[in-house]
């Protein structure tokens, strides 16, 4: 029975991973050389008291209360061949989920530019509706290599539904783009979430699921319970945090599955005078940069970054209400980072594939 076990140290940006075989008596296998009791069945409540004990005095003394512990595998599964491993290698891939308009009037020039293209996970339910993608849209991004996966028909919460209410979610959203002319083979579970049941059903439909669960992808992985992380970024979700896991990836020959939702930027604002109309267009003078305007507070704006990049000391207009403000910071620009974190795969590891989930199924040989 084996448990691979990672401990995420958030103030240090560090993981210490420990894996083991449990059998029918105590073992001492360990990180670093240090012993580390075991009993059967893996994975038990003394395990886990055990590792935290070992870790807390293993110079981590300081690193308090936010440990994220996250079991990639605990079952009767066997431990994969080593030699299915010496497949693997490093990949990158970037998933949309939802289907948000900005799919196609941001993130499409970002990929296609760069020679890359990305998977889009779309609720069918929610297509040709304000601020979604257009059949028309989706046709275009699959004619330029994106993928196009599913994401049921009304984005419930797939493990609060009966089996037959399953069968209608991941059926007819699989038809509804089939009948739009659109290729799809594989989906992604709303909110992350799967369980035995979901799972079991999506293999009837989709070749492959996408959950998160904050791991990475290898030979041997279950198709139907792929794992990402999350890149949109935010006070505490940083640049660098994305780029050490893209340094992961790599070192460890990993397939790393990043996802997001709407793109958007915001900015702390300063002056503001007028009342911003939603969806209207806006300037940013002298940057010359365009964005399409969310919402706002007192204090800041959330808008779509359509071109060009917002700098302190902008003045920003609403080009519909006359409204303006003056930019004093840019918080976040998820538009800049997807561009770099693009451009950091290229730069740095320049044989890191970027792939769609299609692609990496292929690649890794996982079935």
């Amino acid at each position: 029975m084996r448990c691979d076990i990672e401990i995420y140290f958030p103030y240090q940006k560090s993981i210490l991973r420990y894996s083991y075989i449990a059998s029918s008596a105590y073992s001492t296998e360990g990180i670093a050389g240090k012993g580390f009791p075991t009993r059967p069945p893996a994975c038990s409540d003394r395990v886990f008291l055990n590792l935290y004990n070992l870790l807390y005095h293993n110079r981590q003394l300081f690193c308090f209360a936010f440990v994220l512990i996250f079991i990639s595998a605990c079952s009767t599964a066997p431990v994969i061949d080593p030699s299915v491993m010496i497949k693997s290698k490093p990949l990158i891939t970037f998933v949309f989920d939802d289907g948000n308009e900005t799919d196609y009037t941001v993130a499409k020039d970002i990929f296609s530019a760069r020679g890359e293209v990305a998977s889009t996970a779309v609720v069918t339910g929610w297509i040709n509706t304000k601020d979604y993608l257009s059949v028309s849209q989706l046709t275009e991004l699959q004619q330029t290599g994106w993928e196009i996966m599913g994401h049921t028909v009304s984005h419930p919460n797939l493990r609060d539904l009966s089996e037959s209410q399953l069968e209608a979610e991941l059926s007819q959203s699989k038809a509804a783009l089939e009948g739009w002319g659109i290729h799809v083979r594989n989906m992604v579970y709303p909110y992350n979430k799967s369980n035995e049941t979901v799972r079991r059903i999506a293999a009837k439909y989709y070749r492959a699921g996408r959950a998160g669960q904050k791991m990475m992808n290898s030979p041997g992985s279950d198709p139907y319970d792929l794992k990402s992380y999350s890149c949109e970024l935010s006070f505490w979700h940083k640049m660098d945090d994305i780029k050490g896991l893209i340094d992961r990836a790599y070192s460890e020959k990993k397939w790393l599955i990043l996802y997001q939702h709407l793109i958007d930027a915001k900015i702390r604002i300063s002056g503001k005078r007028g009342v911003f109309v939603p969806g209207e267009m806006l300037s940013f003078i002298p940057s010359g940069a365009a964005g399409k305007y969310i919402k706002d507070s007192l204090w800041s704006i959330q808008f779509v970054p359509l071109s060009g990049t917002p700098q302190p000391g902008d003045t920003v207009t609403g080009l519909s209400s006359g409204a303006s403000a003056k930019l004093w910071e840019v918080y976040y620009n998820e538009r800049e980072a997807l561009t770099e974190m693009i451009e950091y795969v290229h730069k740095k590891y320049p044989d890191m594939q970027i792939v769609t989930i299609d692609k990496g199924l292929d690649l890794l040989e996982i079935r």
